[in-house]
């Protein structure tokens, strides 16, 4: 027996599997050819790669390395068929694939998880940026067909005359807090309570965050102590968690943030608006119409996963949310 590239995916599936039983129904073969094509492979490769026994099958340390080689290859190769066929469609002049994008969080993923859903037959390339004036740059020129940020009031973002945006929903922020905090014993919380904390924030970019921060503290009476910069939220939690400072948050996110909680502000609006843009000369209309609606969608689903935002949502929230957009 000479060993082929099909013997590397029979390899993998038995290891996947961790039985031959459960490997042939996979393969759609019957267990007995299954197995013996496992022994013609280990046979063809100098011995047993697996560890057979009631429980079922598990690679040996042999096995261990032969399936590490097995993946790569088997990866390599579906990258030489996909690069091989993608150049092929652009020879015969196909349809570019659309460019997606964005920086609002989980907004990133439901907007993918959209366009899938809506446009399966064209690939989708994805640049899921950190600057905002990045992506709302790349939308301008061409280089992203349509994307999701969100926009503080009052710092509107420059996009070009071929894009469009739509506000799908002003998303607020809430405070996380360590949860020895005395705040963190109340439901919600004023933000001028906060008046003595120090703040720990994402670094100052195009989007206006410190600023906004600034004004609408200041609306609240008082101006707020920035003493820590990080663009990661888990030193951010660190220090929240430690008393050292406070955050903002966004509800939407899935926050794994121990020894801290979540509590909504109340009395002055600080939120975002969430924006879908995209760009006129590659995005038709009924896209960009039935993308925003499944975004919306997708959001209200996310909302009911996350307990302190509904809580929020269903006390009144969804009007401030969904209301006509400032």
């Amino acid at each position: 027996m000479h060993l082929e590239f099909r013997h590397l995916r029979v390899l993998l599936t038995v290891a996947e599997a961790g039985s031959i039983r459960k490997a042939a129904a996979r393969l759609q073969l019957s267990q007995p050819a299954t197995s013996a094509q496992l022994k013609r492979i280990e046979h063809e490769l100098g011995g047993p790669l697996f560890i057979r026994s009631a429980e079922g099958v598990k690679p040996n340390e042999n096995g261990q390395y032969v399936l590490r080689c097995a993946r790569d290859l088997v990866v390599g190769f579906d990258r030489l068929r996909e690069h091989a066929r993608s150049a092929a469609e652009t020879d015969k002049g196909t349809v570019a694939p659309l460019r997606a994008g964005g920086t609002a969080g989980p907004l990133v993923s439901l907007l993918i998880s959209a366009l899938f859903e809506l446009v399966p037959e064209s690939r989708l390339t994805i640049d899921a940026r950190r600057s905002v004036h990045a992506l709302v740059k790349a939308l301008s020129l061409s280089k992203c067909d349509i994307g999701v940020f969100g926009e503080f009031p009052g710092f509107p973002l420059p996009v070009g005359e071929s894009v469009v945006t739509r506000t799908l929903l002003r998303e607020p922020v809430f405070v996380l807090l360590a949860e020895d905090h005395p705040l963190a014993r109340r439901e919600s919380v004023a933000l001028r309570e906060l008046s003595e904390e120090e703040w720990v924030m994402p670094e100052a970019d195009e989007s206006g965050v410190h600023a906004y921060l600034h004004l609408t503290c200041q609306s609240a009476g008082f101006s707020p102590r920035i003493a820590h910069v990080t663009p990661d939220l888990s030193v951010a939690q660190i220090l929240v968690a430690g008393r050292r400072a406070v955050c903002g948050v966004w509800p939407s996110a899935a926050v794994p943030a121990h020894g801290t909680v979540q509590r909504p502000l109340v009395d002055v609006p600080f939120h975002r608006r969430l924006q879908l843009a995209w760009n006129t000369r590659s995005v038709p209309p009924e896209l960009a119409a039935a993308v925003a609606e499944r975004l919306l969608d997708a959001y209200l689903q996310l909302v009911r996963q996350r307990p302190s935002y509904l809580t929020w949502w269903e006390s009144g929230g969804r009007n401030f949310a969904l209301g006509p957009h400032d």
